[in-house]
């Protein structure tokens, strides 16, 4: 599954921006900047999360009799 791209993250932060009382002028623009902070971060940490699941050790290094893993 991707991360949510900016256009889909943008409604959201928009509508919670009143909730929240984010209020004024440039008020759309900040939207637009949190949504493409947060959909750039989902972004790096569903990448990072595909490449390394754990440390590559090898099989005798995880693992001793008697102890857990």
């Amino acid at each position: 599954m991707p991360a949510p791209t900016k256009g889909q993250l943008e409604s959201v932060v928009k509508g919670l921006m009143p909730v929240n009382q984010l209020n004024g002028e440039n008020a759309p623009d900040l939207a637009g900047a949190i949504s493409e902070i947060i959909a750039q971060g989902l972004s790096m940490f569903m990448s990072q999360a595909k490449v390394a699941p754990g440390i590559a050790c090898p099989p005798g290094a995880s693992a001793s009799p008697g102890k857990l893993m």
